[in-house]
């Protein structure tokens, strides 16, 4: 269940960091320590702060999705590079305390799969989400789309929003994000996929 719902809205492309801390309160209190200076660091110097989507799972992962509108936006910053250093000279000490609170932790690029979401602008989060991975086989891929086409169209029949994504640079996997006032149940596709279903948490738009 969540606090409040926001709208997540889709881009092109997330930059995509993910954590899987052993230390959930300290990694918790580090990481808004993080969030909070970076955002107090910008303010202070008149830039908007690039929007970061916090996704926590109930199999203890902190996702850090970030919009991009292409890939060439991936490197991009609205900082100046002085006061790129300037900002990191003060975050880098914080970023070593929490890498003492992880167990592992990498980095992915997810390209937004519209003809699989539901909208382009999901609201996000209702009561009950849910992620799911999906590995398709490449040889699977015509037959698997066709088939998760159908199963999106059956799920905003009953009510779950879904936001897919395709990792181009990491596990090569589908993601999604289902979302439902009603407590999700979503089949696998057998046969064409290995699939994982974790529980959202958490959502927050930082």
């Amino acid at each position: 269940m969540f606090a409040a719902a926001v709208a997540l809205s889709s881009p092109t492309y997330c930059t995509v960091h993910i954590d899987y801390p052993v230390d959930r309160a300290g990694y918790e209190r580090l990481d808004r320590q993080d969030a909070d200076t970076t955002r107090d660091f910008y303010a202070s110097h008149n830039v908007s702060l690039p929007t970061v989507w916090k996704i926590v799972t109930s199999d203890g992962a902190y996702l850090g999705l970030r919009p991009r509108g292409t890939l060439a936006n991936i490197a991009e910053s609205p900082l100046t590079p002085e006061l790129t250093k300037e900002l990191q000279a003060k975050t880098a000490p914080i970023s070593e305390r929490i890498h003492k609170t992880l167990r592992t932790h990498h980095s992915e690029i997810w390209r937004n799969q519209n003809a699989l979401s539901t909208r382009a602008d999901n609201p996000m989060p209702r009561k009950y989400s849910m992620m799911r991975t999906d590995l398709v086989a490449p040889p699977k891929d015509s037959e698997y789309e066709t088939a998760m086409k159908e199963l999106v169209r059956e799920l905003a029949a009953n009510g779950v929003e879904t936001l897919a994504f395709f990792a181009s640079y990491g596990d090569g996997a589908y993601h999604y994000i289902f979302s439902s006032e009603k407590p999700i149940k979503v089949r696998a596709l057998s046969g064409l996929a290995e699939t994982r279903d974790v529980a959202i948490t958490r959502v927050e738009i930082r």
